[in-house]
């Protein structure tokens, strides 16, 4: 089963109930939160910590304060608490993903759709066959296709834990063998793309809200 959870945050302050919140993630995550200069960006990393120790905590039964994690040799972080559940999230802007497998480790990736730039300077971290697929095709549809490329990439490497330890360009997500495990949605003006390790499985997508998040933990302790 792979379970993807997509969380907009609507308000970009900070506030006392963020505050109040920090306590349930781990000291080393707070002083992450804590870091960032811009209260959306702590919002963003408060949030994807709180929407991945929620969703955990619901499908393994097991109380927040008992979730343990490690993070291997490249960052990507792992529930020793339960090794059967992998997990992956990632958030831009004013948006956060999360993705939960009990099957096998997944990748995920959302990216906002911008057009602030052209998008032939940046063409040298793209597969020959993917250059083509986006110069096929109209100006506006170009950034549509080249943010689907891109997300697509990075839940690949997400879902290798590697990150981009080999050049981005050597990976073609148009490759059938490749392409059979990537999904891709656009949600309001974010493209979403999650790599799936048996595509098979059955996929669970939800919208969730803040205010699910904050009563969550709230009414539990």
């Amino acid at each position: 089963m792979m379970y993807i959870y997509c969380l907009p945050i609507t308000n970009s302050l900070w506030q006392d109930t963020e505050t109040h919140l920090l306590p349930f993630v781990s000291p080393r995550r707070q002083r992450k939160v804590l870091n960032y200069y811009h209260p959306i960006d702590q919002k963003l990393s408060l949030y994807s910590a709180l929407l991945t120790r929620m969703q955990l905590s619901i499908l393994t039964g097991l109380p927040n304060n008992c979730l343990r994690f490690q993070c291997n040799s490249y960052g990507k972080p792992l529930l020793l608490s339960n090794p059967q559940y992998h997990f992956n999230f990632s958030h831009t802007h004013n948006i956060i993903l999360c993705g939960i497998s009990n099957v096998a480790p997944v990748g995920i990736d959302v990216e906002s759709i911008s057009k602030d730039f052209s998008i032939h300077s940046i063409y040298e971290g793209l597969h020959p066959i993917e250059k083509q697929y986006i110069n096929n095709f109209s100006l506006e549809s170009q950034y549509v296709r080249f943010y689907k490329i891109w997300t697509q990439k990075e839940a690949f490497v997400k879902f290798e834990g590697t990150g981009f330890s080999t050049e981005s360009s050597t990976i073609n997500t148009l490759d059938p063998k490749l392409a059979y495990h990537l999904y891709t949605w656009q949600y309001t003006k974010y493209i979403c793309s999650a790599f799936l390790p048996k595509p098979d499985s059955q996929l669970y997508i939800r919208l969730i809200h803040e205010s699910e998040v904050q009563n969550y933990f709230f009414k539990k302790n």
